[in-house]
């Protein structure tokens, strides 16, 4: 601030210059703590795979069971059909 009565003091400038590029956050992450999260990612990623006799296996009970509804519907319309709906 200039002192109006006092000639010897000078303005300064008190604007700065900013850096070029995005600001530093405060909590950002390393090099390496990024590229252990990316392997830890990874890692979990590969941890859910089904085998594929498995996955058969899956698939064959799936068809048993619809195998099964589709004859207990069968069963069903024909007891209606007997009861006279």
């Amino acid at each position: 601030m200039v002192d109006p009565l006092d000639p010897g003091t000078l303005a300064l400038p008190l604007t700065f210059k900013r850096s070029r590029g995005r600001p530093r956050k405060a909590d950002a992450l390393s090099a390496a703590e990024r590229a252990r999260r990316y392997r830890a990612r990874k890692k979990a990623l590969t941890e859910h795979v089904v085998p594929a006799s498995l996955y058969a296996r899956v698939l064959q009970e799936r068809d048993a069971a619809k195998a099964e509804v589709d004859r207990l519907r069968t069963d069903l319309e024909q007891l209606l059909g007997q009861l006279g709906r």
